[in-house]
């Protein structure tokens, strides 16, 4: 029986740690890898107009869509920082890798895909607005930016 808690208490943990790691990488990724010195949502935006040589009337252009998905990050953060406080509790009523451990876990993994799922709906819908070259070099930085984070 004490064998029965202590593989449920080791699974419990490999479960945290698995999530933990997947959220900080998925928090770098939307960071970017280019901007972690800077540290900060507002330094990558620049960066990454800065590096496509976004001009002003791009820019007026992609201000919607950069609010509509500021406004989709927050919802998802916001429901990733609940998902880990609904697994903490479920982790402290439970002995057990419990139906409800299970759920709280598919929540954190669910807004996580969502949430880099919404960032590459929101690059692609930067496109028509971008000219051919920006539109290659926006490719190159996000491809980049995954095979740096595989290489992990």
């Amino acid at each position: 029986m004490k064998k029965r808690y202590i593989n449920a208490s080791i699974l419990i943990l490999a479960v945290i740690g698995l999530t933990l790691g997947a959220l900080y990488i998925g928090q770098q990724f939307m960071v970017g890898h280019h901007d972690r010195a800077s540290g900060g949502e507002h330094d990558m935006h620049h960066y990454l107009h800065n590096q496509l040589h976004i001009t002003h009337d791009q820019e007026e252009k992609l201000m919607e869509i950069e609010e509509n998905f500021s406004q989709r990050k927050q919802y998802l953060e916001e429901t990733m920082r609940i998902a880990n406080m609904e697994l903490a509790e479920a982790i402290k009523r439970s002995d057990t890798y419990s139906p409800e451990v299970q759920q709280a876990v598919d929540k954190i993994h669910n807004a996580m895909g969502d949430m880099q799922k919404s960032t590459l709906e929101h690059l692609f819908e930067m496109q028509p607005i971008l000219n051919e070259e920006q539109n290659k070099k926006l490719k190159r930085l996000i491809t980049e930016a995954l095979y740096d984070n595989a290489k992990k």
